[in-house]
């Protein structure tokens, strides 16, 4: 018997609509397996030169829309692979590039890096830069100094930088005492820190300061006693 016309596009409608009902089952009680890549694997990387090439002389607006995306993509992820290939790190690196006076990019990229990405080797990079365009910036200074103290036990550039910055009003007043057991460090003159800290000490307005530089001259001068 033939199929008439009108029961084969009905038969055709039904089918259809058992196997879209059927996927909506098979959708809400079966689950997928799910696929994590992180954003290390999966970002992307630009070159230099090509974004040079096609800016056509507008590597600002560039920069600017690197950057955007850059904060738009970021995550948290501790990075533990190659040095100097954290995908963040390159995207700061090309951004410098692009815009040498891009001010954010040193401070928060160089930030991000150290206590986002726990990547404080690529942060320097970014650091260093933002430091020879602004030498005396107190924010670059100040976040540089404190990583290569606490992370990278650099001690030397640690002081070299707060150095600079020692008399600015913003600086913490504990600051005070690092740069004492720098100077310490680096003289190794119990005299020499003593009279230095004595100096300081005399010259503050500052209570709490003054307390605790009274502490580092208390400790100061009985270490002379044990060494005499």
């Amino acid at each position: 018997m033939l199929i008439r016309k009108k029961d084969s596009n009905y038969f055709v409608i039904v089918l259809a609509l058992v196997t879209y009902l059927f996927s909506i089952f098979l959708h809400k009680n079966f689950n997928r397996p799910k696929i994590n890549i992180s954003k290390q694997e999966s970002a992307i990387t630009f070159n230099k030169k090509f974004l040079t090439f096609v800016s056509i002389g507008n590597k600002r607006l560039i920069s600017d829309l690197v950057w955007i995306q850059t904060l738009i993509e970021s995550d948290f992820e501790h990075y533990n692979g190659d040095k100097f290939n954290n995908w963040m790190f390159h995207r700061f690196n090309l951004i410098s590039y692009l815009d040498p006076k891009f001010y954010e990019n040193y401070v928060y990229g160089g930030e991000y890096l150290n206590v986002g990405k726990d990547d404080p080797e690529s942060a320097s990079v970014i650091f260093e830069k933002g430091i020879k365009v602004y030498p005396n910036d107190y924010h670059l200074n100040y976040f540089a100094a404190i990583m290569y103290y606490f992370e990278l036990n650099n001690s030397p550039r640690a002081l070299e930088l707060l150095d600079k910055i020692k008399d600015n009003p913003k600086l913490p007043t504990y600051i005070t005492s690092i740069i004492n057991k720098l100077q310490f460090e680096a003289s190794g003159s119990l005299d020499e820190a003593y009279e230095l800290v004595k100096h300081q000490y005399e010259t503050t307005k500052d209570n709490f300061l003054k307390s605790r530089l009274e502490n580092d001259l208390y400790a100061i001068k009985a270490e002379k006693d044990l060494k005499c």
